[in-house]
């Protein structure tokens, strides 16, 4: 989850006192040039609103907003800090981004990203912050392809938050699955499986592990991939736990003795039949209840909720 207050702005510690020398060196204003509001903070000083201009990690533009036009260049190095408030069409993508509506966020996000550019160099800038959840909409859409085109346009120095770091290092996985790397996913996930992680992060790699398994020809390997990946991620993300019902569901489908447990409805089925056909029910059961965040059990499926009797 996010881990930072989406409605307060955001402190970006920068090394160094401001030079008050430094003031009075000025540069021309562009007509499109970017500015946004923040406030200054030197060590034991009172905050100065400005016009923020341009930054990186270490050194700042900016306007003083008193009408002039000159706009003021120096380097920060030891003690300051900007306050930034966050920008509204940020916390609007952020709203559609926890309401699942992934392809509206991400076009929000990209014009953030774009329009905050000039100052991506600070700390868990907001053009930073922007290029990171674009990135996880293009995740959770499952589209592999853009996200691996994005990833390699993204800067991740200026991200300061565990989380964020730790699931740029999960790209990898989903990397392997956009190559159908079977084999060096499987390693992949064994490497990360003992990590402790947030519960929806360790359901990646549960679920990235399951399709590994299946892809090499391990189904009942894959199933306990699967049925981890739903316990770890916990609702977290519904789409990890509704892609794993479904490939559960799927594996169980395609299993010869679950069709002969379904075709003979009776105890005279083979145990193991019965068995991992209560397990499918269960599933089903579970889909239609919450996994599936309201879509509807696909046809293929439904045999699975006409075989209530059988024990």
């Amino acid at each position: 989850m996010i881990g930072f207050s989406m409605r307060f702005g955001k402190l970006w510690a920068l090394s160094g006192i401001i030079s008050t020398a430094a003031i009075g060196h000025a540069a021309p204003v562009g007509k499109a040039e970017f500015q946004t509001a923040a406030f200054l903070i030197a060590r034991g000083g009172e905050p100065v609103k400005i016009e923020l201009v341009a930054a990186t990690g270490t050194s700042i533009r900016y306007r003083v907003p008193d009408g002039s036009k000159d706009v003021l260049d120096f380097v920060l190095t030891d003690g300051a800090a900007v306050h930034v408030s966050e920008p509204p069409d940020f916390t609007a993508a952020m709203d559609l981004y926890r309401a699942r509506r992934y392809e509206e966020a991400g076009k929000m996000l990209v014009a953030v990203k774009e329009l905050y550019r000039p100052i991506e160099g600070l700390e868990d800038s907001y053009s930073t912050l922007a290029a990171f959840y674009e990135m996880e909409c293009l995740r959770k859409e499952g589209d592999l392809e853009g996200l691996a085109a994005a990833l390699q346009k993204f800067s991740k120095g200026p991200l300061s938050r565990e989380y964020q770091n730790r699931q740029l290092e999960l790209y990898v996985l989903w990397d392997a699955v956009r190559k159908e790397s079977w084999e060096r996913l499987e390693a992949l996930a064994k490497e990360r499986a003992g990590m402790r992680l947030p519960g929806d992060q360790r359901a990646q790699i549960a679920w990235c592990e399951g399709l590994a398994l299946e892809g090499l020809g391990r189904p009942d390997d894959a199933l306990i991939c699967y049925q981890t990946a739903i316990t770890a991620d916990a609702g977290a993300s519904e789409e990890i736990t509704r892609q794993a019902a479904l490939r559960i569901l799927a594996i169980y489908h395609a299993d010869p003795a679950v069709k002969a447990a379904i075709r003979l409805r009776s105890k005279s089925s083979p145990d193991g039949g019965r068995m991992k056909l209560a397990q499918a029910e269960a599933v089903a059961a579970l889909f239609e209840l919450s996994l599936g965040g309201g879509s509807p059990l696909p046809k293929e499926f439904k045999e699975f909720q006409k075989s209530k009797g059988l024990n």
